[in-house]
C-alpha cells in the first residue's frame, strides 16, 4: 500500500539557550512508526518565519502548519483564507518568575514586574495582587506591558525589573539563570491556543480525508509522548539542545498542557479573540464556524 505524503511545518520559539518547539511530538511519532502505521509518510520540517510558512501553504509545498494561535487567528481575520484543523494545546498559563531575593508576592512591594500587553488584557492581575498580597498595582507595585514575551524576558534577566509573567519556556530559561518561580501566583494570565494546527481552505477541500487521518495519528503521537518520559527527554536534549533540567521541566510542566483531543476549546477561542480582535464581525461563534474545521470545536 502506498503511503500518503504530507509536509508538516513548525516553528521554534527562539530563546537564549537552544530552541523550543511548541509541539515536539512529531519526532517521537516518526521514530515509533505511528504515522506510517496510519498510512502516512510525514515530513516534519522546521520552517522559521510566519510569512514563509504561509507562502508554502499557499503554493502547496506544505499542507499543515503548527503555529501560535494569535498569529493564525490574525491571519484568518485578515485573509479569510486559512482554516484550523485542531489545537494541540488550548491553554498553558504563564508563570511568575522573579529575582532570587523575591520569595513571595509580598516581597514585590516597591518593585516592578512586566507582562506582555496582549495576554494582560481582561485578566485580573491587579485584583490578584491586591487579594493575595495586599499590593495595589500602580501604588505599591509597578507593572510594565511590553509588546513581546522576549522583551519581558530580557527586562527581567537584564535586571530592569524584579519579576515577569512569562510563558513557561521563557520561565524555564529564566530559572536556568538563577531566577525563581513564585509558586503562589495562580493561573490568571494565559496565551490561549498556543499550538494551533493550520491549513488553507483550498487544501482542506482537497485533502480533508488525509488531514483527518493525520489528526488521528497525531493524537496517538501526543499520548505516546506523554507516556514515554525517557524517550521524550532524550529527544528534547538531542533535537533542541535542552539541558537535562530544562528537558525535565518541559516534560513535567509543559507537555502536561498538551491536549491529545486536538479540539479547539471555545472558551479559549473567546479569550484569544478578546486579545486579538475584541469585536469581530458576527462574534466568536461566527469566527469559530468559518475558521475551525467541522468537528474540531469543543464547547
Amino acid at each position: 500500500m502506498s503511503l500518503v505524503q504530507l509536509n508538516i511545518m513548525y516553528g521554534h520559539l527562539e530563546g537564549p539557550a537552544g530552541k523550543f518547539a511548541r509541539d515536539p511530538s512529531g519526532y517521537l511519532s516518526l521514530e515509533a512508526g505511528i504515522y506510517q502505521k496510519h498510512g502516512l509518510e510525514i515530513s516534519w520540517n522546521h520552517v522559521q518565519g510566519t510569512e514563509e510558512r504561509y507562502r508554502r501553504l499557499e503554493d502547496g509545498s506544505a499542507q499543515i502548519s503548527f503555529v501560535v494561535g494569535r498569529a493564525s487567528l490574525q491571519h484568518f481575520l485578515d485573509s479569510r483564507a486559512t482554516r484550523i484543523l485542531g489545537c494541540a494545546m488550548n491553554s498553558c498559563p504563564y508563570y511568575l518568575v522573579a529575582s532570587p531575593e523575591v520569595r513571595s508576592l509580598r516581597d514585590l512591594k516597591g518593585k516592578t514586574i512586566v507582562c506582555r500587553e496582549g495576554p494582560s488584557r481582561n485578566t485580573p492581575i491587579a485584583k490578584t495582587f491586591q487579594e493575595r498580597a495586599q499590593l495595589n498595582v500602580g501604588e505599591d507595585l509597578g507593572l510594565q506591558l511590553p509588546n513581546s514575551d522576549v522583551d519581558a524576558f530580557n527586562l527581567l534577566v537584564g535586571g530592569k525589573v524584579s519579576g515577569a509573567l512569562l510563558p513557561r519556556p521563557y520561565g524555564f530559561w529564566a530559572e536556568e539563570r538563577g531566577f525563581k518561580r513564585i509558586t503562589e501566583w495562580p493561573d490568571v494570565v494565559d496565551d490561549s491556543l498556543p499550538i494551533s494546527i493550520e491549513t488553507t481552505a483550498a487544501l482542506l477541500r482537497e485533502r480533508e480525508k488525509h488531514f483527518l487521518t493525520f489528526l488521528q495519528a497525531h493524537r496517538e503521537g501526543i499520548r505516546y509522548m506523554k507516556t514515554h518520559r525517557a524517550e521524550t527527554l532524550r529527544m528534547l536534549q538531542g533535537k533542541f539542545g535542552h539541558s537535562p533540567v530544562f528537558a525535565a521541566k518541559t516534560f513535567d510542566d509543559y507537555v502536561v498542557c498538551m491536549d491529545e483531543e486536538l479540539a479547539v476549546d471555545f472558551k479559549h477561542l473567546e479569550k484569544l479573540l478578546s486579545q486579538v480582535a475584541p469585536n469581530p464581525l458576527g462574534g466568536a461563534r461566527r469566527v469559530a464556524t468559518e475558521w475551525i474545521m467541522p468537528g474540531s470545536l469543543r464547547d
